[in-house]
């Protein structure tokens, strides 16, 4: 019995050690990173730039007939989801997107493997002139469509190589990028965001939308960076200094488009053309010490000055003039009138260049007008404002000093019409102000509100004591 129960004990555990080397391999290769690649024999005889002259009918579809090879390194892949189902390859003259029809293609195809592709039987195709190297075509409802190269055709047709550092991209000015480029790597040296762009989301991660962004150099030059909506970094925002950018270049129609493949390919630490510290140039000063230099008839700002604040009005409501905006510091606030129609949101702190600028009113309302686009800069988004808890009466005892800043009346009532448009009158017992708002605000047609309600508003004037509304959310019941 002993001999049979050590024999058993024995099996028993020769079976766990066989057992444990077995799932000790497994384990292994599953965890291992595909660095290396089959040694290959594969030799490319047509080069990627040949190959997409083969591309003869734009729009169309051309089946390749030939027995034609081509190689190339990984240049792009769909890691973070700026790329969907698709990998961007280059050799020594040129590049091409090429099109799958599954994803994670990074675990196979990261950046800077080496691949060689059996072209024969595939298609070239292209998506609004970018071209493009596909796997089959199929009809839907009678119009053709094309299928991304299939994992059986991968099986097939897709050589691995090694995996070695990508090559380096080729260093560029933004006017001289050009189609020999697309679907290549290439670096811009000395750009930035331009201020509209700079500090902004570089996709819509909350709906997934695609955005473009416009980079700039210093002499003015501009090209587009676009971002997918899916991206990792969609919610990640663009720095507003000046550096260097790397991406893929590509082409929509006839407007190129720059593809980054993570925010490392980003490094804009430096200053802005024109400007120091990464802000822009000029001594910060308090928007109240701004108010007081109008002493009643129009000034010019002294040379070097700037202030910053947040913007407390709302563009995209429609309730002010599209040039215009309100903001606000810790000491007062002012409207700042562009040159152009700005793009700065609700809650975007920004810095504003006033050197030079004319401080003026306009209808009683202080402003510093005719300032350029390019005078201010986003520093961040998102921001908030509390407003100044306070009752009619105080409002209108301290106009002057209030105006173009945030209030919140408590228990008011709205009189003198069925909806917001037009002037209407506030009125919380104290006593009463107009509130006005523009017949082409995005809220014109709500209905004034029954009863007294909780309202915010920016103080403002227009040759008498106004509140307006940003949005309809201004007015809580």
């Amino acid at each position: 019995m002993r001999l049979v129960k050590n024999h058993i004990q024995l099996l028993s555990l020769l079976s766990i050690l066989l057992l444990s080397g077995i799932v000790s391999c497994v384990k292994k290769d599953f965890d291992e990173p595909p660095t290396g690649g089959e040694p290959v024999s594969v030799t490319p005889n047509t080069t990627l730039a040949e190959l997409k002259t083969l591309h003869l009918t734009k729009g169309g579809f051309d089946k390749i007939t030939e027995d034609l090879i081509i190689g190339g390194q990984v240049v792009m892949d769909d890691r973070s989801g700026n790329y969907y189902k698709t990998l961007v390859i280059q050799d020594a003259t040129g590049g091409i997107e090429i099109k799958f029809n599954d994803g994670y293609l990074y675990n196979q195809f990261p950046v800077g493997r080496t691949m060689y592709i059996y072209c024969k039987d595939l298609l070239l195709t292209d998506y609004n002139g970018l071209t493009q190297l596909t796997g089959s075509l199929i009809f839907e409802n009678g119009v053709p469509n094309d299928v991304g190269i299939t994992e059986s055709q991968v099986r097939s047709k897709v050589v691995k190589g090694a995996i070695t550092a990508p090559p380096a991209p080729k260093v560029v000015g933004v006017n001289q990028v050009t189609d020999a480029m697309i679907s290549t790597l290439i670096k811009f040296e000395n750009v930035q965001f331009v201020y509209c762009d700079a500090g902004r989301t570089y996709a819509d991660a909350v709906t997934q939308y695609s955005l473009n962004r416009t980079l700039e150099d210093c002499n003015g030059k501009e090209i587009l960076l676009r971002s997918s909506g899916f991206a990792d970094f969609a919610s990640a925002t663009t720095p507003t200094g000046n550096g260097t950018l790397v991406g893929v270049l590509g082409k929509f129609g006839s407007t190129y488009q720059m593809y980054i493949r993570n925010t490392d390919d980003v490094n804009m630490t430096g200053s802005r053309c024109g400007a120091s510290g990464g802000g822009v140039p000029g001594t910060l000063t308090d928007i109240s010490a701004v108010r007081n230099l109008f002493t009643g008839t129009t000034t010019t700002a002294p040379n070097g000055l700037k202030i910053k604040g947040t913007v407390i009005s709302d563009r995209l409501n429609n309730n002010l003039n599209a040039r215009n905006l309100y903001i606000q510091d810790g000491t007062a606030g002012i409207v700042v009138r562009f040159l152009a129609n700005h793009c700065f949101e609700l809650g975007d702190e920004i810095e504003v260049n006033i050197s030079n600028q004319e401080i003026s009113e306009f209808n009683g309302l202080r402003q510093i007008n005719n300032v350029p686009l390019e005078n201010a800069l986003i520093l961040s988004s998102g921001n908030t404002v509390e407003p100044r808890k306070a009752t009619v009466a105080e409002i209108n005892a301290n106009f002057d000093a209030w105006e173009s800043t945030l209030v919140r009346i408590v228990n008011a009532t709205i009189t003198g019409g069925s909806t917001l448009s037009g002037s209407k009158t506030i009125s919380d017992g104290t006593g009463t102000i107009v509130l006005f708002t523009a017949s082409g605000a995005g809220f014109a047609s709500v209905p004034v509100p029954a009863g007294a309600v909780t309202l915010t508003g920016i103080v403002t004037d227009f040759n008498l004591k106004e509140i307006a509304l940003r949005n309809a959310g201004d007015i809580q019941q």
